[in-house]
């Protein structure tokens, strides 16, 4: 991640199940939301009530792309760190809105009402490229920071969705 960036971690359930994509060079990225609630206690009546909910839309990039759209369903309760974007959107009635998602730099399943059994990928490791990589020429090259993986864009452009 970038020095500077506003780095988050939020614990929720995912509202939907993952949706994985391509880019045109065949970059998978994967977006999906989580919804975060708090709880607070009610003095009063002396009892645990919800809080807001805070719906962030979370998107991850390649290996941890695939890897997440295979582990993860709707309603896994997870733990995503990564960092913090705002984008602007036009809603469904028309009107200009602005939202909040994450940038994941990784996310895990929670264990605090759940199991779950660990099963390792085989990849090479970060500092080379196994030779079956689908993804090698889309990597930039080093020193070269792009926005968006598989972009040659500048920084600062939007991204390929």
């Amino acid at each position: 991640m970038p020095i500077g960036e506003t780095v988050i971690t939020v614990t929720g359930n995912l509202t939907a199940d993952p949706e994985l994509r391509h880019t045109g060079e065949g970059v998978p990225w994967l977006t999906f939301n989580v919804a975060s609630n708090s709880r607070n206690w009610d003095k009063t009546t002396a009892t645990w009530g919800e809080g807001r909910t805070l719906f962030l839309r979370c998107t991850a990039w390649r290996w941890l792309a695939e890897n997440a759209e295979k582990t993860l369903t709707k309603g896994t309760r997870v733990v995503v760190t990564g960092a913090l974007r705002q984008f602007d959107y036009t809603s469904a009635d028309g009107i200009q809105r602005t939202g909040y998602g994450i940038d994941v730099e990784d996310v895990a399943v929670s264990l605090r009402y759940a199991t779950a059994t660990v099963q390792r990928t085989t990849r090479g490791n970060s500092d080379r490229q196994p030779g079956d990589d689908p993804w090698a020429d889309a990597r930039p090259a080093k020193g070269k920071a792009t926005p968006w993986p598989g972009s040659d864009q500048a920084s600062g452009d939007t991204p390929p969705f």
